[in-house]
């Protein structure tokens, strides 16, 4: 099979995997928290940004913002029903991730542990994706959206954002060395 049949294959495959524990996600938590908090999605997301090709960067965040979009019909989520709310600024995510990520992986390059040289770069990057998913997807709401805007500010706030920055920090780097372990082997 030919490089560009096998990255289809690849690319087929992780969306199917983001949309599918991003349907899991909503469907357990919907009844709990409106909006559910995407704490294996994001960090899934932003891992497939950071496999290593600066092409990667855009991956992740447009697989997740397209998945969160268009399973907002099917559970019926108006407040993603925006494209500019639930696509656009996940879009920037893997960007922010890649860049922290490449940029603390050139700071660290020469330290002698690998935590520090490894880890840490895609920890921060991890956070620093959380951080910008979080900011903004509360942007884009406060612009296009009024409605509910207090409740949805209030609970990704106060809950969301703490579970899915805490799961980007120590999520990250192990989806990291997967997706790279793997996309190696079959890429």
């Amino acid at each position: 099979m030919n490089s560009k049949a096998k990255n289809i294959a690849y690319l087929g495959v992780m969306t199917a995997l983001v949309f599918v524990v991003l349907m899991l996600e909503t469907y357990v938590f919907i009844a709990f928290i409106n909006p559910s908090p995407a704490f294996l999605t994001i960090p899934l997301a932003i891992a497939l940004c950071l496999r290593g090709k600066k092409s990667d960067m855009f991956v992740g965040g447009t697989i997740l913002g397209v998945s969160s979009f268009i399973l907002s019909f099917i559970v019926g989520y108006a407040a993603f029903y925006n494209p500019l709310i639930s696509v656009l600024p996940r879009i920037f995510i893997g960007v922010v991730s890649y860049y922290v990520g490449a940029g603390l992986a050139k700071l660290f390059k020469n330290s002698k542990s690998e935590i520090v040289r490894e880890y840490l770069p895609l920890s921060i990057a991890g956070m620093a994706g959380g951080l910008t998913n979080t900011g903004l997807v509360l942007s884009m709401h406060a612009i296009f959206d009024f409605s509910g805007i207090t409740a949805v500010f209030s609970t990704i706030l106060s809950f969301n954002f703490l579970i899915e920055f805490i799961c980007g920090a120590t999520l990250v780097p192990v989806l990291v060395i997967a997706i790279r372990k793997v996309s190696k082997d079959l890429l």
